[in-house]
């Protein structure tokens, strides 16, 4: 079984900013996931890094813009 290295941020918003997301770093040190065009309702908050990009591909595919072959999501 092979070892992940932990996302890194950039790495993070690439998958998110691919997806037609955005991903933020906000005051209080969390996470926060949204549709480009979102508003504060369609808004996700974490404080863990892996969760943020896991909603961010379970949003686009909810939303309907991901492709099976576009991005593999860490799990």
């Amino acid at each position: 079984m092979a070892i992940q290295k932990p996302i890194t941020l950039q790495e993070a918003k690439s998958i998110a900013r691919h997806l037609g997301l955005t991903l933020r770093t906000v005051r209080s040190g969390n996470y926060r996931v949204n549709f480009r065009d979102g508003n504060e309702t369609t808004a996700y908050y974490t404080d863990d890094l892996e969760d943020a990009v896991n909603t961010a591909v379970e949003m686009a595919r909810k939303r309907g813009v991901w492709q099976a072959d576009t991005v593999e999501p860490r799990v």
